[in-house]
């Protein structure tokens, strides 16, 4: 890792913001910066903290944030426990149409040095399954405490309540961000770190795409992703509220596209859970033009004859067991009486010495090979990320800068990138952060 943490500079002076209504701090700030960044969240106060120290001389550098605080999104990461990165880092974990784009990224800053920064300020770290990062206080607002005191420290300007509503090219190669209120910000560089869709809630409203367009970017439809997805058949809502540990697959058009053993839970509109997220990220750009389904086998690890080996076995064991109770030592039994019933067509009350070949068939299938069809995915404000975004392979993978405009960058969930579940995402915005930061700092 270069340039972080290597001396402080001071560039507009720290000053309170008592207002009332909004009693968060911010900075004293001027209308003309050296570089300018629209977004205030990880991957705009990262690449501002950045800038400031890998410059050369001091710069006027200035955080533009449409909310009331910095990082309010941050403070929702992780169940709000900010699950900041993973030890397994690398591009096939993450989504988009030029995957290859994130190579280069990613060997600039590396999840240790990510790690590494914050440890050099005291945060301690516990990993958890799959390789997940927390602090160990379990609190996000830990690691946003951190960057505010970074911000802090270094002087950067803020302004808060600042909703940027068009750029432009200005004169003498300036960028100009027009914002509500009638005021104008230039900069000679800018850094566009607006975010997707997601959490609309908090005020995301993908400003960053148009500002993309204006300067001949193309950009991907956003749509959601890692959200839950709306089922046809309303019968398998009747298991809503069940959980159980499955093998997953997504199917498009007949062709798997992806799989997953993780849990999924059942809800009234269908399903959601680790599993169903993570399979969301695979299908979602192609629900309308393919028939999609999710394969779930609630045997993980078993062959539908093992499965099928398994169940006989303890009908052996209770010939005269109803249906509905015959399972219930190995699933949970709400799960076994639907399935048995909305699926498999079966009666819950029959004995399982009653069931002939071809409903012990149907049954097995149900429960190894269950067909959920998708709908639909949920709404951007169940989503918890954004699928789709600037695209990519007009951006600089090495810096973030913008192949067709120089001196404009971008940086987070506003490009055509999205990750797993797991860290990878904040990890992107860090590390993207970073580059746009540094190589914004170093054009001066």
């Amino acid at each position: 890792m270069q340039g972080i943490g290597s001396h402080y500079r001071l560039i507009l002076p720290f000053t309170l913001f008592d207002s009332a209504a909004h009693p968060y701090y911010s900075y004293d700030v001027s209308e003309r910066a050296d570089i300018l960044i629209i977004g205030g969240g990880p991957a705009g106060v990262f690449a501002a903290i950045t800038a400031a120290r890998s410059a050369k001389r001091a710069l006027r550098i200035l955080v533009l944030e449409h909310n009331f605080m910095l990082g309010r999104k941050l403070l929702k990461t992780g169940n709000g426990r900010c699950n900041l990165t993973n030890r397994e880092i690398s591009p096939e974990h993450y989504h988009g149409e030029n995957r290859p784009f994130l190579h280069g990224l990613f060997a600039r800053f590396t999840n240790h040095d990510l790690i590494g920064y914050f440890e050099n300020l005291g945060v301690e770290f516990k990993e958890e399954e799959k390789g997940c990062l927390f602090p160990v206080t379990d609190q996000a607002s830990t690691i946003l405490d951190i960057l505010k005191e970074e911000i802090e420290k270094d002087g950067l300007g803020v302004a808060l309540n600042t909703r940027a509503e068009r750029v432009s090219r200005g004169g003498s190669r300036e960028l100009v961000v027009q914002c509500a209120g009638d005021r104008t910000f230039t900069g000679k560089k800018l850094v566009i770190a607006t975010g997707g869709l997601t959490y609309p809630q908090l005020g995301a409203r993908g400003d960053g795409y148009a500002f993309a367009e204006k300067f001949g970017h193309s950009v991907i439809p956003p749509l959601p992703a890692l959200v839950a997805l709306e089922i046809e058949k309303k019968a398998l809502c009747d298991l809503q509220g069940v959980k159980a540990t499955v093998d997953a697959a997504a199917f498009q058009g007949g062709k798997r596209v992806a799989s997953a053993r993780d849990e999924i839970l059942f809800t009234h509109y269908g399903v959601s859970g680790p599993a169903a997220l993570y399979l969301s990220s695979f299908i979602v750009r192609d629900l309308h033009g393919k028939h999609t389904h999710l394969a779930v086998n609630f045997f993980p690890g078993l062959t539908p004859a093992q499965a099928e080996e398994k169940i006989l076995m303890l009908w052996r064991k209770n010939p005269k067991r109803s249906l509905g109770n015959s399972l219930m030592g190995i699933l949970p039994k709400k799960l076994a009486q639907v399935l048995i019933r909305n699926a498999a067509g079966l009666d819950t009350d029959a004995a399982t010495d009653s069931v002939t070949r071809q409903q012990q068939t149907r049954l097995v299938k149900a429960l190894t090979a269950l067909e959920i069809a998708i709908k639909a995915p949920l709404a951007f404000k169940d989503a918890q990320v954004t699928s789709g975004g600037v695209r990519t392979d007009g951006v600089d993978g090495r810096t973030m800068e913008s192949k067709l405009v120089k001196g404009l960058y971008f940086a987070g969930e506003v490009l055509d990138v999205n990750g797993d579940c797991g860290g990878y995402n904040l990890q992107f915005a860090f590390s993207s952060g970073y580059l746009a930061g540094l190589s914004a700092a170093r054009a001066f």
